[in-house]
């Protein structure tokens, strides 16, 4: 039994939302066991949780906020998730239909790139002994699955986190040059405007 984390990305938005609601009524079976899913859309650059659910909680929409599909929900809402996405292509063409196992730092940067303006996606946290039951359950629709272990999703998601940590250290660093630098042409602006001032009071005086 593997725990997983999968991305399914979506051509149509309707079919994610129906795709979600079938999901959420899903019938759990020892084959593909289901503990948390979220429809997430990007809409002018921002990624959107839309709607959720938590078969491991009491409440529909559970707690996978703190857990480690909101962890990456929030790397690629934030300034990793667009630097990996760089320019993207179309979403649906020859990938249509497949199912890609990925390895270390793969599943954030091919959802990334993947994941457009207007797209939506599908991701889930589950234990699967057979893969093939949530891939026949979500090729009824014009889908790309992408599929990785959760601890290296856990690990990508750390390593992201960190990254971002340090790209946000070094822009309050460069921030702060620049504010010094501004600091200082006002400074030096100000001594020449009391210099000038004190000049034309001397020269009075002669």
């Amino acid at each position: 039994m593997k725990q997983n984390i999968i991305v399914v990305l979506f051509n149509i938005s309707s079919e994610a939302y129906q795709a979600f609601s079938e999901l959420k009524a899903y019938s759990q079976t020892t084959d593909a066991l289901v503990a948390q899913a979220v429809l997430i859309k990007k809409e002018n650059g921002l990624i959107i949780p839309a709607e959720s659910t938590d078969f491991t909680a009491n409440t529909v929409e559970g707690t996978w906020t703190g857990g480690l599909i909101g962890s990456l929900v929030g790397i690629l809402g934030g300034p990793i998730g667009v630097l990996l996405g760089g320019a993207t292509g179309a979403l649906i063409g020859s990938d249509a239909g497949t199912a890609q196992t990925l390895g270390e730092g793969l599943l954030l940067e091919n959802t990334a790139k993947k994941l457009d303006n207007g797209s939506t996606a599908i991701i889930i946290l589950a234990q699967e002994s057979d893969e093939a039951v949530l891939d026949a359950f979500f090729h009824r629709f014009k889908t790309v699955i992408l599929r990785q272990d959760a601890a290296v999703a856990q690990q990508d998601v750390l390593a992201a986190i960190e990254a971002q940590e340090e790209v946000a250290r070094q822009a309050h660093e460069a921030w702060k040059k620049q504010r010094k630098a501004e600091r200082k042409e006002k400074v030096e602006a100000f001594k020449a405007d009391i210099k000038q001032k004190f000049d034309k009071l001397a020269a009075k005086l002669k």
